[in-house]
């Protein structure tokens, strides 16, 4: 575990364990709050709840949106607690992954 520890701190470059902890406490706060929001959005949108109920082009729907309300929170909840440096550039390199016409965007 320690070598993958090591590695991100690399390659992100993180200096210290606190703020690499600090970083992981931030992903899983907003892994868990993209949870919550899911459902309501989900019920707005189609009047379904669980993704056992949905079609399956409602179910790709529900998978761009919550990947864009994702990156919201994680930019949102990541400035609010003092990485907007961090999360800037680690949204910036996910999206710049996904969709090459920000290649150039820095």
């Amino acid at each position: 575990m320690r070598s993958i520890w090591e590695k991100l701190k690399t390659k992100w470059n993180v200096n210290s364990d606190r703020r690499m902890a600090w970083i992981f406490v931030i992903f899983a706060i907003t892994g868990s709050t993209v949870t919550f929001v899911r459902r309501p959005f989900t019920k707005l949108v189609f009047d379904k709840i669980t993704y056992g109920e949905l079609y399956w082009y409602e179910l790709i729907v529900t998978i761009v949106a919550v990947y864009f309300i994702y990156q919201f929170l994680l930019f949102g909840v990541g400035t609010l607690l003092g990485e907007y440096k961090f999360f800037r550039w680690f949204i910036l390199k996910m999206n710049k992954r996904i969709f090459p016409f920000l290649k150039n965007v820095e």
